[in-house]
């Protein structure tokens, strides 16, 4: 049987010759944009709420138009968190294949985690051994659990009387303003610690 020959790897620079193919710039700029209505719906749903702050509306059918609000609400909420965390792995895979080529990257970093795959690219690619307790880890862990509770969601079972059982529920605006923060934050820090990927950063922002 014949061997396969190992084939060396080359790191690319920063800003090499060639064209790639990547979503995620617009993922950013949709989260930007759909926080904003999210923002709107939430103020909008506040001004016309019959009751005092903080009053729960037990039975939704009698304000059929703040159902219909709030509905959209929270679409609007889990699909701001969602693009947030879609830009920052775009972003990270965009970083992957540029430095290292499309074979390489997706055969040995394209399936990690997001937080091992942002320490493990950094490692390679810029000889940056970044602690698991390092801001830019901190920031990228959060996008990864905004991200997670939406695209694997848990069922939990309800203990006691289901009448009277508190659903759950997140912030609103909060959540959706917090995963932006957390992907600007994001784009901020990783500039930081890698200062040469300002450029192709700044303009995959404006794409």
């Amino acid at each position: 049987m014949q061997s396969v020959v190992p084939s060396a790897y080359s790191i690319r620079s920063h800003d090499p010759q060639g064209a790639w193919e990547s979503n995620d710039g617009r993922y950013r700029t949709y989260a930007h944009d759909i926080l904003q209505e999210h923002q709107e719906l939430c103020a909008k749903i506040l001004h016309i709420w019959p009751q005092e702050t903080g009053a729960v509306i037990t039975d939704p059918k009698q304000y059929p138009e703040i159902a219909r609000l709030a509905a959209k609400r929270d679409q609007t909420s889990d699909t701001t968190r969602i693009y947030a965390a879609m830009a920052v792995e775009g972003y990270l895979n965009f970083y992957g294949v540029l430095r290292l080529g499309q074979q390489v990257f997706d055969e040995h970093f394209e399936r990690l985690g997001l937080v091992p795959k942002l320490r493990a690219l950094l490692l390679f690619c810029d000889q940056l051994n970044i602690p698991p307790n390092d801001p830019l880890v901190l920031i990228m862990d959060k996008v990864a659990q905004s991200r997670n509770s939406l695209v694997h969601p848990k069922t939990r079972e309800v203990i006691g009387n289901p009448a009277t059982h508190q659903r759950s529920s997140i912030q609103m605006p909060g959540a959706a303003e917090q995963a932006v923060e957390c992907m600007e934050r994001f784009f901020e820090t990783f500039m930081q610690a890698v200062p040469k990927a300002a450029g192709h950063l700044s303009r995959r922002a404006d794409a």
